[in-house]
């Protein structure tokens, strides 16, 4: 009896994978609509231009920075050539910040099937010609933008965060992701396996459409003494549409 109930769970357990992977097939047989125009600072919000507004502006976000989220902020510093370089390979306080508007206050939002409509990578770059005072802001760069080749998914349920993704000439889909999860003030979402501290911090939200966004960010940070400070962030950015 033991055998045959082991045997049914295995079987219910199986059925349920390769379901989900044909549903995948099938959801992403149906064409992506190309004609999206999503800009890159697509709900991103920066400091004012200006001093003292800028260090204001941004300062302001350090509180919703939490315990957990600060226990995962780790720096690597070094000099190059009389240029400080700071780098900051998972950053909670970019200085191009995810929007508060998309704060989810009710966490069962993200729960679900939600299919990527935009995977890509942009570069903003803020800078203070420090004996003037005066801040700068370079255009947006696009890096890298797989929207249209990979196809991929993101489900969610209570705990735990899984992405499957398809690269362009594959077959079949792959799990990229597989962790534990934890929301925290609102805005931010920490994946780990083990230990939070050394988890993946992104901040995250959901538009007014009803598009969740998350924001990896890399932030790096060059100062000349007396001269400059130039803030790089780095963000990988992946808007998903539920599909269940």
């Amino acid at each position: 009896m033991m055998k045959l109930l082991i045997l049914l769970v295995l079987t219910f357990v199986t059925f349920n994978l390769l379901a989900q992977d044909i549903n995948f097939e099938k959801i992403s047989k149906t064409p992506k609509d190309t004609s999206l125009v999503i800009p890159l600072d697509y709900k991103i919000s920066r400091p004012r231009l200006e001093f003292p507004g800028w260090n204001v502006d941004f300062e302001a976000y350090y509180k919703f920075v939490t315990p957990t989220i600060r226990k995962t902020q780790l720096s690597l510093g070094f000099n190059e050539k009389g240029v400080k370089v700071s780098l900051t390979s998972n950053s909670a306080i970019p200085h191009a910040q995810l929007d508060t508007t998309t704060g989810i206050s009710d966490y069962k939002k993200i729960i679900g099937t939600w299919r990527m409509i935009k995977y890509r990578s942009i570069n903003f770059n803020d800078s203070v010609y420090i004996p003037t005072t005066t801040y700068y802001r370079l255009p947006d760069v696009l890096i890298e933008d797989k929207s249209k080749d990979d196809e991929a998914f993101a489900v969610i349920d209570e705990n735990n965060f899984k992405i499957y993704v398809k690269e362009l000439g594959k077959v079949k889909f792959k799990k990229m992701v597989s962790a534990k999860y934890k929301m925290e003030n609102s805005r931010f979402i920490l994946i780990y396996k083990g230990l939070k501290a050394s988890g993946g911090v992104s901040q995250i939200g959901i538009d007014e459409k009803g598009y969740l966004i998350l924001n990896y960010p890399k932030v790096i940070e060059r100062v000349k003494d007396g001269k400059y400070i130039s803030y790089y962030a780095i963000i990988e950015q992946y808007i998903f549409e539920k599909v269940k």
